[in-house]
């Protein structure tokens, strides 16, 4: 336990992970249009957004396995620190935020309860790094196929939609393009 508490902590101080310098940057490069030319409001699948939280291509790999790993772009706009606490989809039995790390080609997972984002931060989910666990997959997860997520904060809720990509993608087919 004391373990993943640190891990957290160490990732939230990582520039790899939580990045303050830019997060200005997006919240207004999208306060009047996004690159799709979506109006602040309309319906844009690839960006989430409540209470100043904002999630970003959201994306996970096709498989037949009975496990998959989300991964998701989360920009905390607001001027509070929030803490992510875990995620439920329908499509699985459990979903864990988790650590991953690439050992001698092993990919391990360590548990984060809970996962602190301060103010003007994004945290990157990416392969390597953070991850959303989901177990007991429901059905396999088809490219082109999407399903929800519902990420929980400590007093929110922001519901996304996954996009899943190719069985050996590794980013969203999106990533690069701003919303």
């Amino acid at each position: 336990m004391i373990r993943a508490v640190l891990f957290s902590f160490a990732l939230i101080a990582s520039p790899a992970f939580a990045q303050e310098d830019h997060a200005d940057e997006h919240h207004e490069e999208h306060e009047d249009h996004d690159e799709h030319g979506h109006e602040d409001g309309e319906h844009d699948e690839h960006v989430a957004q409540a209470n100043g939280v904002r999630a970003i291509h959201a994306w996970a790999n096709a498989t037949d396995a009975s496990g998959a790993l989300v991964y998701v772009d989360i920009e905390n706009t607001s001027d509070a620190l929030v803490t992510l606490t875990g995620a439920e989809t329908d499509i699985a039995a459990s979903a864990e935020i988790v650590g991953l790390e690439n050992t001698g080609g092993e990919l391990t997972f360590t548990a984060i309860p809970a996962l602190p984002i301060p103010a003007g931060a994004d945290m990157v989910f990416a392969p390597n790094g953070l991850a959303i666990a989901l177990s007991g997959l429901t059905a396999p997860l088809a490219e082109g196929e999407h399903f929800d997520l519902e990420l929980e904060f400590e007093s929110f809720h922001l519901d996304l939609e996954v996009e899943i990509e190719s069985a050996t993608a590794t980013q969203h087919s999106h990533a690069g393009h701003n919303h």
